[in-house]
């Protein structure tokens, strides 16, 4: 089964989340058979952003592993978020302990983590349910009443705009974000890279290629490169800026 997703590729969180399909689908035992980024024509997606790339990957049962997802039992095991399917562990997430996070790491440190995993799987499990909207899967959010301690990898456009202006009353939730908890796991040297040194290089696989040389296009040689920044608000945290291309 062919799947095409709608992607910003200058947002990294976006790219990130795109990998966190390929993870979970792994640890799931039904991996992706191979993907891409391939440029599309450019549309505006449902969040008002503008998207003229698709990440493209092969699936035996996409709907399948959607359903799987959704079955997933959220829990602590030995002290961490735990993901589980039928008893048995799928993934461990304890990103949110490495140092640096880019996000409100004063409130966030606070935060139940139980419960802030567990409300981004339930959005993407709401939001992914309708199938017309698979293609614009990345775009879909809801209100969460509650902070979104992700905001800040969203490109928060009023931040970057406005002169360095933040509003921390977000409370919109992307289906892309439970995704984005998953890559994070599992990609924690990129992020660590980025807030160490204020930015990473990363590149998009455009050809057909198979998950482990994906991976490799990350951070290795690829033929379409770009260049992800954080900028600084005041003493609490990080908000990544909109990538730029490079040769």
């Amino acid at each position: 089964m062919n799947v095409k997703i709608l992607v910003n590729h200058k947002n990294l969180s976006e790219v990130l989340a795109a990998y966190g399909i390929v993870i979970l689908a792994d640890c799931l035992g039904c991996g992706v058979m191979r993907c891409r980024f391939t440029e599309t024509p450019t549309v505006v997606g449902d969040d008002g952003v503008f998207r003229s790339m698709d990440f493209e990957f092969e699936h035996s049962d996409y709907p399948s592993l959607l359903e799987r997802v959704a079955a997933l039992d959220v829990s602590r095991v030995d002290g961490k978020v735990t993901l589980t399917e039928n008893g048995n562990e799928v993934l461990k997430l304890d990103w949110f302990d490495m140092g640096g996070f880019i996000g409100d790491k004063g409130n966030f440190s606070k935060a139940d983590k139980l419960d802030f995993v567990t409300l981004h799987r339930d959005v993407f499990v709401e939001l992914s349910r309708v199938p017309d909207n698979a293609e614009n899967l990345f775009s879909l959010s809801m209100d969460a009443e509650s902070t979104n301690y992700l905001a800040n990898f969203n490109l928060k456009k009023n931040y970057i705009d406005a002169g360095g202006v933040y509003d921390s009353s977000d409370t919109d939730v992307f289906a892309r974000d439970f995704l984005l908890l998953v890559a994070l796991q599992s990609l924690r040297s990129v992020m660590t890279r980025l807030v160490n040194d204020g930015s990473i290089v990363y590149g998009l696989a455009t050809q057909w290629i198979a998950p482990a040389g994906f991976f490799a296009a990350l951070t290795g040689v690829s033929r379409k490169r770009l260049e992800a920044t954080v900028k600084e608000f005041g003493n609490y945290g990080l908000v990544l800026a909109t990538a730029k291309e490079v040769a």
